[in-house]
């Protein structure tokens, strides 16, 4: 089946798993996409075992401005087969906190090229692509227990500029990763700590 034919059948199943309840929550919640079925994340993951790991329909869907397109694009994605300036133009893209913590969890995270990625990441301004850039290092760490001097550098380069935000949503990601820097037994951990008490937040 061509990759626009299987956009299409996509797209006619998501009233199988619409919920309209949900999807009126999101929208209360600030969560606006052009359509939104609520479709749960469970169903989203049985459709993407569905199709397996295919990029040409993730890079089809993700074009798609409807919140299932988008995230099913992150679930079949092969992350072996996708660049770090690929994810970089995807990152550009984001419109909403979901799918930037869904593109981390999902598909960034398994990248061969994260690493970079995540350093690409902190070299743009915007707030969404902050947010990755926070979740993905917090990810990483979380898989491999260390990360590349260079991108604890810059973490605490741009972890000190942004924690004089008053916004809430990069604060969340930002406090969280400094939180389990300072957990672990990295050399860095004192330096996250000295980072949280000096912006008035307490290391758990």
């Amino acid at each position: 089946m061509e990759t626009t034919e299987q956009v299409k059948q996509i797209k006619r199943s998501f009233r199988l798993y619409m919920n309209g309840v949900t999807s009126t929550s999101m929208r209360q919640k600030g969560l606006d996409y052009k359509i939104n079925w609520g479709v749960s994340q469970m169903d989203l993951r049985h459709m993407a075992e569905q199709y397996g790991k295919n990029k040409a329909l993730a890079v089809a869907l993700w074009q798609e401005d409807i919140r299932e397109c988008k995230i099913l694009a992150t679930l079949i994605m092969p992350a072996d087969d996708f660049t770090a300036s690929e994810a970089m133009e995807w990152a550009a893209t984001l419109l909403t906190v979901e799918m930037a913590e869904m593109v981390v969890f999902n598909l960034f995270q398994h990248m061969n090229e994260a690493e970079k990625l995540s350093l690409m990441l902190f070299e743009n301004d915007d707030k969404l692509v902050r947010i990755c850039a926070y979740n993905l290092v917090c990810r990483l760490l979380k898989r491999n227990n260390e990360c590349a001097p260079q991108l604890y550098a810059t973490l605490f380069e741009k972890a000190a500029i942004d924690l004089k935000s008053a916004d809430r949503q990069l604060l969340h990601p930002l406090v969280n990763c400094l939180d389990y820097v300072s957990s672990t037994d990295r050399e860095q951990a004192k330096e996250a700590v000295q980072l949280l008490k000096a912006a008035g937040f307490d290391a758990f």
